[in-house]
């Protein structure tokens, strides 16, 4: 049982202790004494776990690849690491108003009173690792715990545990609860990966990258819902490229469709790619894209930031790239290239 929930068990064991004491053979008086007692207990102890139940932001941080750091290093110097590692992690945690709960092997449990809090120290932590030979993966997600001495329990530390296996070295993630308790200065560095079932929650959960870098002069963005119309326009063409392979859409072929399915204009068999993933039309004038698909779309324009769309529609512009479940860079094979002629 978890050490959070010790002391609720010890206090509903007493209240059945009482009821038994109650209904045994006693003495009335002592029955009649018990009895008053165990509507107290009751209440002392439903108060007690409201009172330690908080929302949170949970942190997750485990550092990638330690096992087999102690296979090429020596259990020394591995040893050093992994403990600096996790040293980088308090002192990122702590500069950022959070609390470390605990620390297991190569892992730190963290909590903060906000999601900005903790998506800035998950970001302290990368960049403390960017000189080191280790990379870290971290997770996090905002939701009700219970506290107690120090540490806390519930649902939404299993769920930042597993948000965090998402991550890869060097990256950030966080369920959409989080994303959208982030203030507008940081919800833009967002990108959907996938959504989750998760036990004890009725609706999927969205699981979100979320870039870091200090240095980072472009950040995915969420595409608005509608689209600013253009101007009618019976030139507008599209081309449409992937490893040789040109497709043209203008007026007069107005429809391409792209997906895992052969019956698609243009078939692309990837791991995140949907049977029909996206169409792409020329209506009154400019190209739309639409999104189709359950990993959604990014769509990078030479000199601007990838758009990431999902079950929407939105105006191609200039030229760059598109990639299907990911953005373009991450996956070349399947991505393809785009230039709008007006």
């Amino acid at each position: 049982m978890a050490h959070g929930n010790r002391t609720a068990a010890q206090a509903l064991l007493l209240v059945g202790a009482l009821r038994y004491y109650v209904n045994g053979t006693v003495s009335r008086r002592y029955r009649r004494q018990a009895a008053a007692l165990q509507p107290i207990f009751a209440r002392t102890l439903i108060t007690t776990m409201v009172e330690t139940q908080q929302t949170l932001a949970i942190l997750f941080a485990d550092i990638a690849g330690s096992t087999k750091l102690y296979e090429t290093v020596g259990d020394v110097e591995a040893h050093r690491r992994v403990a600096e590692s996790l040293a980088f992690m308090a002192h990122a945690v702590q500069l950022h108003g959070g609390s470390v709960l605990r620390t297991v092997g190569d892992s730190t449990l963290a909590s903060f009173g906000d999601c900005d809090a903790a998506l800035q120290a998950a970001s302290e932590m990368q960049e403390l690792h960017k000189q080191t030979p280790l990379a870290v993966r971290v997770g996090f997600h905002f939701g009700p715990v219970i506290a107690d001495k120090g540490d806390v329990y519930g649902n939404a530390v299993n769920i930042a545990a597993r948000v965090a296996s998402f991550a890869k070295p060097d990256e950030i993630t966080a369920t959409d609860t989080c994303i959208s308790q982030l203030s507008d200065a940081h919800r833009h560095r967002a990108n959907l990966l996938d959504t989750i079932q998760v036990k004890g929650i009725t609706e999927p959960l969205g699981v979100y990258r979320l870039t870091w870098e200090a240095d980072t002069a472009l950040h995915t963005r969420i595409a608005p819902s509608g689209s600013a119309p253009l101007s009618v326009n019976d030139q507008a063409s599209l081309e449409l490229s992937r490893q040789g392979q040109v497709h043209q859409l203008t007026k007069h072929s107005s429809v391409l469709t792209i997906g895992r399915d052969n019956q698609c204009t243009l078939s692309v068999d990837g791991d995140r790619v949907s049977r029909q993933h996206a169409q792409l039309e020329w209506s009154a004038g400019q190209i739309e894209i639409s999104d189709t698909s359950t990993n959604g779309t990014y769509i990078h324009r030479v000199g601007e930031a990838p758009l990431f769309v999902r079950r929407e529609t939105i105006v191609l512009k200039g030229r760059g790239s598109i990639g299907l479940g990911c953005l373009p860079d991450e996956d070349a094979t399947h991505a393809l290239q785009y230039v709008v002629n007006d």
